[in-house]
């Protein structure tokens, strides 16, 4: 499977789980739904090998902001009992896939 089918894949199963649109997840909302949305896709694309440089581009952001992403996943996760549950079901359909 090529990269692109691996982004396709994870920004449709991130979508379907958060029932956020893939345009909504892919563009500048400041909603906090989808940035969670959002900060769920870098994170699990990150797990599967892609480097920030990478997904900077697939989700048209700097490398900089997919840094910020990536530092405070946890905190985040942290922060919210559904982003939690969603991850921990993405992560569940990801393995099963």
């Amino acid at each position: 499977m090529c990269k692109s089918e691996i982004f396709a894949k994870i920004l449709r199963i991130v979508s379907e789980e958060t029932e956020i649109s893939t345009s909504d997840i892919l563009s500048s909302s400041k909603e906090t739904d989808v940035v969670d949305a959002r900060y769920l896709l870098v994170y699990l694309l990150h797990e599967r090998g892609f480097y920030p440089s990478q997904i900077a581009l697939h989700v048209c952001k700097t490398k900089r902001s997919i840094n910020y992403i990536l530092s405070s996943f946890s905190d985040r996760i942290q922060g919210g009992k559904i982003l939690r549950i969603q991850y921990e079901n993405i992560k569940k359909l990801l393995r099963n896939k």
